[in-house]
């Protein structure tokens, strides 16, 4: 008996193409939040917070927000941009530009068709087609595209602690 292959998850496909033009901007942002230096040049001395007897540690959250960032978010962020415009320049010239209409420029799917002269069934025979081979691209249920910026945290987190 032969493996069972799982649907292709259309919307979630789509969902990356919309959200690629957000990505580059939040890698744009987070280059942005490591070239400015705010309090790091100030001391790393621990001092109490004034009636509340706690250490401020300020500084030491900045260090480690951008470690982080360093890291573990912008490299996971730029690898799945680079997956993502690796898969849309894999397709053909016709199917980038349906890309770059429908989920770059965000047109409702009434334009796109107007746009590129498709009527309906041509459309959504593209649209299917061209989110299939995006999701085969990407690697399928094993790409990095599903991996959350909070969950790869959380596993960078846990594994400090184990080498503890």
């Amino acid at each position: 008996m032969g493996a069972v292959s799982r649907p292709i998850l259309f919307t979630r496909v789509e969902n990356w193409l919309f959200a690629l033009p957000v990505w580059k901007s939040q890698l744009e942002s987070m280059r942005e939040q490591l070239s400015r230096i705010p309090g790091l040049t100030q001391k790393f001395d621990l001092v109490p917070i004034y009636g509340k007897g706690q250490k401020n540690e300020a500084i030491l959250n900045e260090v480690i927000r951008r470690l982080q960032l360093q890291n573990v978010e912008i490299p996971l962020m730029e690898l799945k941009i680079d997956v993502l415009e690796a898969a849309i320049h894999s397709l053909q010239e016709e199917d980038q530009h349906f890309v770059e209409e429908r989920y770059v420029r965000r047109l409702p799917s009434m334009l796109v068709m107007e746009k590129l002269g498709f009527t309906h069934r041509m459309y959504y025979k593209r649209r299917k087609r061209l989110l299939s081979h995006i999701y085969r691209f990407v690697g399928g249920e094993a790409s990095i595209l599903f991996v959350d910026d909070k969950e790869a945290n959380s596993d960078a987190d846990s594994s400090d602690d184990s080498e503890e």
